[in-house]
């Protein structure tokens, strides 16, 4: 049985921003694995609550995972306004932070997920911070979003398992620009037949390719 838990944190920002996000945890003692979602762009209706970060995390968490979806800053009762992605990086440190003080979490066995906006963001943050041995990018959105500037700044470290899971026929990332990324990451693609960006009814399908992956870490 899933153990959910409405809990609050703060941003690691100068602001006082009080984020909002759910902690969802398997049976027994721990300490777990632990897993950060991040959420897609608030200005096309994302938020923690979206269905696809729901399937992940109800996965993982059978599968022994300690997971954290939260809402990034100005969406739904999370603090601030929305700047586009560009110190979002502040709200996943802020998660991270939550997640060394719980007990019932193992914060040096720490993935991230982040579904399109949420890879961005997520990616600069496993990045630079250097603390994540697993990252899965689900749809990233390679037009409009430069995910290979910071690449060419920053170091990726050797023991970062990086896995990319898009459709086929994704709106905004050609095959070419998502074997690129593959490539700079060390990266395994994985691109789901007929599905399109927003994976609608495939749910199930990306969260059962990052369990299936990720099997060692819980």
């Amino acid at each position: 049985m899933v153990r959910r838990e409405r809990v609050a944190f703060y941003a690691d920002s100068v602001e006082h921003l009080r984020l909002e996000g759910i902690l969802e945890l398997p049976e027994g003692e721990g300490p777990f694995p632990a897993c950060i979602l991040c959420h897609p762009h608030p200005i096309g209706g994302g938020s923690m609550h979206v269905p696809l970060l729901r399937v992940i995390s109800e996965v993982l968490v059978k599968e022994g995972w300690a997971c954290l979806r939260f809402n990034f800053r100005g969406v739904g009762e999370s603090a601030g306004e929305s700047t586009g992605g560009l110190r979002e990086t502040e709200d996943v440190e802020g998660a991270y932070g939550f997640l060394v003080r719980r007990e019932e979490v193992n914060t040096d066995d720490l993935s991230l997920a982040g579904w399109s906006f949420g890879s961005w963001v997520g990616l600069r943050w496993a990045v630079k911070g250097g603390r994540c041995l697993r990252v899965a990018l689900v749809s990233p959105p390679m037009v409009g979003f430069d995910f290979f500037h910071f690449l060419e700044r920053e170091e990726v470290t050797p023991n970062l398992e990086a896995l990319i899971v898009a459709g086929e026929r994704d709106q905004f990332a050609s095959r070419e620009k998502l074997e690129e990324l593959a490539s700079r990451l060390g990266a395994e693609l994985c691109l789901l037949e007929g599905a399109d960006h927003f994976l609608f009814g495939r749910e199930g399908e990306v969260a059962r390719v990052i369990a299936s992956r990720w099997k060692g870490g819980a």
